[in-house]
């Protein structure tokens, strides 16, 4: 996997303390989901990228399998593969994965046009705006809002490129998304846009991501040392510099290797 753009002091420091021949590699099996992972991205995808320099950090190696998420799961439980990236823990999944430390806070945040301001602080404050959504997708918000009596106007379509350049045009006053995946597509397929649209800063929602692991020794191993090399890439701003980068476009595509 490639090399990282920006904090060039800091991963000179995590490189001088990598060893040509790192006395471990660990094997990490994740699916599709850009711009956090993808076989089509550079450092296949963000997460991706920030799980290679934490353990690099840690002097270990990393190899790379994309298989359909419930394989995934499957063989991360049977130590198959050792690890894998971007899950929330739960008490059913403790019983089953070891979990590292959270790595980064996911959230679902509004999006909408620079040129129609927005601001939200509760339910009521959505009333008389119209929203757009995606017809496979749920919004607990949505639903939340309707429970307290308060009712709110949804457009659903069929890809969320269709919410943006709805946004553009005036159609909808705003739409609920992952952060980075709407950043993402933003991005790849509204460059010339992208200075038009941003987000709320207050998330709607948000998950504590982590990586998880076999339960085994082996597994606690490779956990403790993902968690050595996250202390260190977060303590020498690493981290907060990947995050930004996402949030430029800069997972776009492999280009930008």
């Amino acid at each position: 996997m490639a090399r990282i753009r920006g904090v060039v002091l800091a991963w000179l420091l995590i490189l001088a303390g990598h060893t040509a021949s790192a006395a471990e590699t660990v094997r990490i099996a994740i699916g599709e989901w850009p711009p956090y992972l993808s076989e089509e991205l550079r450092h296949y995808g963000l997460a991706a990228h920030i799980a290679e320099v934490c353990f690099n950090a840690a002097n270990v190696e990393v190899e790379v399998g994309f298989f359909p998420w419930n394989r995934v799961a499957l063989f991360v439980e049977n130590g198959l593969w050792d690890t894998s990236i971007l899950w929330v823990k739960t008490e059913e999944r403790e019983k089953v994965y070891l979990f590292s430390d959270v790595v980064f806070e996911g959230s679902a945040v509004f999006f909408y046009a620079k040129a129609r301001p927005f601001q939200w602080r509760n339910y009521k404050d959505l009333v008389g705006l119209k929203f757009g959504g995606l017809m496979s997708a749920s919004y607990p918000w949505f639903e939340a809002a309707k429970e307290q009596g308060i009712n709110l106007e949804m457009e659903v379509v069929s890809d969320e490129r269709l919410n943006l350049a709805k946004l553009l045009s005036g159609r909808i006053d705003a739409f609920s998304l992952d952060k980075y995946v709407g950043l993402y597509i933003l991005h790849k397929n509204f460059p010339q846009e992208s200075n038009l649209i941003t987000y709320h800063p207050t998330p709607i929602e948000s998950w504590p991501y982590r990586l998880i692991f076999t339960k085994n020794p082996r597994g606690e191993k490779m956990r403790n040392a993902f968690n050595k090399g996250l202390k260190i890439v977060q303590e020498n701003g690493l981290l907060e510099q990947l995050l930004d980068d996402a949030a430029n476009g800069r997972y776009v595509s492999r280009l930008a290797e």
